[in-house]
Parts: structure tokens; sequence; C-alpha cells
């Protein structure tokens, strides 16, 4: 094993892959014994990085960074280009129900590529229903019903459908947070944990039908997870101006609500991926790969994964705020309860330190949709707002963060611009009125026109431009009864 780089990890059974520069090093027995691929004839041995690794009906695959997607069928001693039809800048790789696929940074809604399952040697478009927001996937993973992909901003993610062929757009937040993406998402027995750009952690136990905060915030550069018997552990990146620092933490899963936990600092250290196997955890870095037992964690004994799926006492299903008569009117809706207490509605002017501002009683058990409202009279401006539920044991559940505008001017933003199917138009309104949305050529004609009704608050409207000629538009929105007009020049591509 070299002593400088290895850019990712995959294992499969007992067998440990780690992925260096245009060859994969093989770890047997748990990574007890090592030895190495041949090196891939297409790659160079200075430059090319292997960043994905995955074993798929005993074949092994790898993709290099602008390089594209190489197939071996003899354990790494030969090597074939199956690069064909796909976008070279691959993410991620996963299986889901039979059929291979990848991630990629694709572009204008073409990022997810599902493998030929004849040929085996070339790539299919999987992008039914993605716009141009879905433009770079960073992880892509498979539940047993379901096929999600994170992407890189605004919050966005891709959910395919139990039983369906087409993806949707969906947000991990509303309204989206525009720098928040995704580093990784994990699973545990269809629980899925998503470590977010933002520093943010989100869980789903709904195989990513709708997902919630939990843990602690940790800003960072770079975020990992992996999935052990009784906790998730991370690494997070940070800089100091001059060297990288490694920080390792590690979130017990009957304490979800809980802190993360630092357990150990790496000083001029980047770790570039971490993974499980047996009784280790594995550490891929730009110094090379290292390991540490997991018995150094307190009560946390094996990467053996038997545990039932994390059962929550809430799912939250929504959550809102109007503008309403001076004051914040928030309404949440649950789609089931399970010995829940009260709810804590909480407070934030950053996002990051919290304020109680008020409690209800919850209903205790339920498998029947339910509606909850709370009125905030504070009006503190641009204020964030989460709902916390507590069950009978003292456990708490966070529902997503909301922000609200009520104390702010309107604001109006627009995106994405250069746009190639649907254009989203964010409108903060002081009041609640209708939006008329007009789209005109460059000739000045007029080619699409619709209304909307807002909230006072936070809106998010959007207008299909994607049988639109490509060219420049102006966009004119006006609201409040015309008294606030906002024009953008907008690209169609």
């Amino acid at each position: 094993m070299p002593s400088s780089n290895i850019f990712t990890l995959f294992h499969k059974d007992n067998v440990l892959y780690a992925g260096g520069t245009n060859v994969i090093y093989v770890g047997t027995n748990r990574g007890q014994t090592w030895d190495s691929t041949t090196a891939i004839p297409q790659l160079s041995p200075v430059s090319s990085i292997i960043n994905n690794i995955i074993v798929y009906k005993n074949e092994l695959y790898a993709s290099a960074p602008t390089k594209g997607v190489f197939k071996s069928p003899d354990g790494g001693a030969t090597w074939q280009d199956i690069s064909a039809g796909i976008f070279p800048k691959v993410t991620d790789f996963c299986e889901y129900r039979g059929d291979l696929y990848a991630a990629t940074e694709g572009s204008f809604g073409n990022p997810v590529y599902k493998l030929d399952p004849v040929s085996r040697a070339s790539w299919l478009s999987f992008n039914d229903g993605l716009s141009s927001i879905s433009t770079v996937i960073n992880s892509i993973i498979g539940t047993s019903s379901t096929l999600v992909a994170g992407a890189n901003n605004n919050a966005l993610y891709d959910y395919l459908p139990p039983n369906s062929t087409t993806w949707e757009e969906r947000f991990l937040t509303n309204p989206p947070i525009v720098n928040e993406g995704v580093f990784d998402i994990i699973s545990a027995h269809d629980t899925l944990f998503w470590p977010g750009k933002t520093g943010f952690f989100y869980m789903s136990t709904n195989n990513g039908l709708s997902w919630n905060f939990f843990g602690s915030r940790l800003v960072t550069g770079a975020t990992f997870m992996v999935n052990a018997k009784q906790a998730v552990i991370s690494s997070r990146y940070i800089f100091d101006g001059v060297n990288n620092t490694t920080l390792f933490y590690y979130l017990k899963k009957d304490s979800l609500q809980h802190p993360f936990r630092n357990f150990s600092v790496v000083a001029d250290h980047f770790t570039w991926k971490i993974d499980i196997l047996g009784d280790k955890l594995w550490d891929a870095s730009d110094r090379g790969l290292f390991y540490m037992p997991l018995s150094g964690l307190p009560g946390i004994s094996a990467a053996d994964d038997s545990i039932a799926a994390v059962v929550l006492p809430v799912r939250f299903i929504s959550l809102n705020a109007n503008c309403e008569k001076g004051r914040v009117l928030l309404t949440w809706k649950t789609a089931q309860e399970q010995n829940s207490h009260r709810f804590d509605i909480e407070g934030s002017i950053d996002g990051s330190r919290w304020t109680v501002i008020g409690n209800l009683p919850a209903a205790g058990n339920s498998n029947n949709e339910k509606v909850y409202s709370f009125a905030d009279n504070t009006l503190l401006q641009n204020n964030f707002y989460r709902i916390g539920e507590y069950d009978l044991d003292g456990k708490v559940q966070y529902s997503s963060i909301l922000r609200s505008f009520c104390s702010a001017p309107d604001i109006f933003s627009v995106w994405p611009n250069p746009v190639r199917d649907r254009l989203f138009i964010n409108i903060v309104s002081g009041n609640a009125s209708q939006a008329t949305i007009n789209i005109f050529d460059s000739k000045g004609a007029l080619v699409k026109t619709q209304t909307a009704g807002l909230f006072a608050g936070s809106n998010q409207l959007s207008a299909d431009m994607k049988l639109m000629a490509n060219g420049i538009y102006q966009l004119v929105v006006d609201w409040n009864k015309g008294q606030v007009k906002k024009t953008m020049r907008v690209v169609k591509q």
C-alpha cells in the first residue's frame, strides 16, 4: 500500500477495496493481507485517481474523474473501457433491484445513468422527470423500494418512487437552502442518513420520501459517514489556512437527538472516504490508508448492523410559516405518532442557536394525519423555526428547519439562470396577494403568462420553459395589486 492518496473505499463480504492512482488495492480477510490489480491501461499512473468502486455481478467496476468507467471480469487482471453513453465525471455507484446505476456531474438534468443490463458494456440515460436543476449528483443510494440521489445545492434531491421510472425533484427544506447539498448518503435498514454541506444532518425513515434534522450542526468542507451496529460515524474536514485537519465523530442510534461526539483529531490529514469492515474503522486519506479498532469507542463493538430500522415516535410531513396580522402562524402536520408527549416550538436568528418559544400537547398515539398550529407574536425578522417532538421517554425528534420573512421587505429571486426546463421564482411578500408572471421573447412578444396566489411570507413559484426555443427572454412578475414589479433577463438553453 502506498503512503499517500487512497481516494475511496468499498467492501463486499470480507474483501476491502481501496482506490489509488490508476490501480485498486485489494485487502482479503477484512484487510489483513493486501494485493493490487493491474493498472488500468487508459489511466495515467501519475494523475488518474480511482474515485468510485463497486462489485456488481462478480465483476469489478471503477470510475476515474473525466475518464469514465472501467470493468474487470477477472478481479483486476484485465480491464475494459465501458464509458460509452455516460457522462465521464462519475460521482457514485449503487445497485438497485438487480441493476447498476451511476450518478455523475452531468449537465442540464442528465446526471443519472443505468448500466445496459444486456451488454453490461455501455450506459443508458435514466433521467426521466429531471430538469436542469438536477445537474450535479454527488451521491446515489437504493433502498428496498426507492432510489434516492442527492444534489450539490439548493437542498435538492431526486426521488424515484416505488415501481416507477420517473423521478420526482424534491427539497429537504422549505424554502430550499441555496447552499445545502450532499456529501454522502448511507443506509441502515432503509433509514437514510444525509450529511449536508451546510453542516446540518438529515435522516429519513420512509425510504427518502421526507427528511428530518438529527444530531448537531458541524460546519465543514467535506463530511462522510458510515454505519455501525450501534452508531453512525462521521469524518469532518477543516482547513485553518495552512493545514488540513480531519475530525472523527460518532452518534449513538438511540441518542440521535444529542450532539455528535468527537473521538479523534488528526492534524495534517485529509480524509477522502471512510468505511467499516469487521471490527475496524478504515480511513482513506491523502496520507494513505489507516484504521482504528471500533473497540476504542465506548459501546460500539461491531460493524455488523443487525438491529431493526430506526423507528421515530413521529413523522413530520409538512411545516409552514404564514404572516398573519402582525404575527407568524406556524402550521405543521404529522402522519403518525407513537408515544408522543409534547411539541416544543423553537426559534432562532441564525439557524444554529435555538430558544423554545412555546409548546403544545401531542396526540400521543395516532396513525392518522394530525394538524397543529402556533402563533409567534415576536415577529423577529428572518427568523428560523423548527418543531421538537418529545416522547414519553424524553427523547426528542426535530422537524425540518423553516425560515420566515414576515418582517422583511419584498424579496425576489430566480434560479436556475440559464434555464433548460423549469424556472423557479422565489417571492417573499409582505402581504397575501395575486402574482402575475409574464415571459416575453427577444422581440417583445408575450409568449407565456400565468397567475398564482401568494401568502404573506415565503413563496416558491415555477414556470415551465422546456418547450420554448433557446434564446433570451424577459421575465416580468408583479404582485401586491401591481405595487411591486420585478423584471429579469432569463437565458433559455
